[in-house]
């Protein structure tokens, strides 16, 4: 019995980590695919600052088992971006 549960949680961390693992690759292809499909000038800053602060959140938030305050701060920033955006569109249609 001892030896099934042994096997039963190495096979669970091995999940685990392969998770982890993909959920890093898509991180990263995420971060590439952002990059390339970014657009220059009135929304790209807008953009870029929540993005990274939601790459970092993201990056450590499972470290100290904070998930549920990630998702919130991916929240934040999507409403901060949109923000910026519509501030900056305002912007430009005034001058």
């Amino acid at each position: 019995m001892s030896a099934r549960l042994d096997e039963l949680a190495a096979r669970k961390s091995l999940l685990v980590a392969q998770l982890r693992l993909q959920r890093m690759e898509f991180a990263l292809h995420a971060g590439d695919v952002r990059g390339a499909l970014r657009p220059a000038g009135l929304i790209g800053s807008a953009v870029a600052q929540p993005a990274a602060v939601i790459a970092l959140v993201e990056a450590i938030a499972p470290v100290f088992g904070l998930q549920r305050y990630a998702r919130w701060v991916r929240l934040a920033s999507i409403a901060f971006a949109v923000t910026r955006i519509a501030r900056k569109w305002h912007r430009s249609t005034l001058d």
